[in-house]
């Protein structure tokens, strides 16, 4: 636990700086939606949060305020905003260090992987005439679970086309 509150002591200095260099409100709420984001192992949306708070005791608020603190943090350059299809997830932006994601297009999971390869190829990616903020890369493909899903569902079928065409010719 010491590990988390370090990085979350300098997550809610960089709040309370962003929010008096842009003449915010410095709430309660904020700092506590900000605590309970930083306990999130890792990639979270809007409803995980909301559960984590309630789980926690915290502050009750809408899903509105959440939205809105999760775009100030974004803002602030505290969190970092995966946009997909299904709904929007976040990840507390601890350090800038690049990051690779592996997204599956079936179930809409989205998995942090730490490959040094992928790691050290991002990390000497430059543009020229271009300042790159933040370096992420996203596969998509299908999770282990849903190949094996697939797979089981395919077998079904074939045996199912097979039983159909067994009863077919014994007519």
């Amino acid at each position: 636990m010491e590990k988390k509150q370090a990085p979350l002591a300098s997550l809610r200095d960089r709040l309370t700086r962003y929010m008096e260099e842009n003449t915010m409100r410095k709430t309660p709420e904020r700092y506590e939606i900000l605590r309970v984001a930083g306990l999130a192992n890792g990639i979270f949306t809007i409803d995980g949060l909301m559960q984590l708070m309630k789980e926690q005791g915290a502050f009750q608020v809408s899903r509105a305020t959440l939205f809105n603190t999760m775009e100030l943090f974004c803002d602030a350059g505290l969190v970092i905003k995966h946009s997909l299809a299904t709904a929007a997830h976040y990840e507390m932006r601890i350090d800038n260090t690049p990051k690779a994601y592996v997204l599956c297009h079936q179930c809409n999971t989205m998995t942090r992987v730490s490959t040094g390869t992928a790691r050290l190829a991002l990390q000497n990616l430059h543009v020229r005439y271009f300042n790159i903020e933040d370096k992420l890369l996203y596969m998509h493909g299908l999770c282990r679970k849903c190949q094996a899903k697939n797979r089981q569902e395919a077998r079904k079928k074939q045996k199912t086309i097979k039983q159909d065409k067994n009863k077919n010719g014994k007519r």
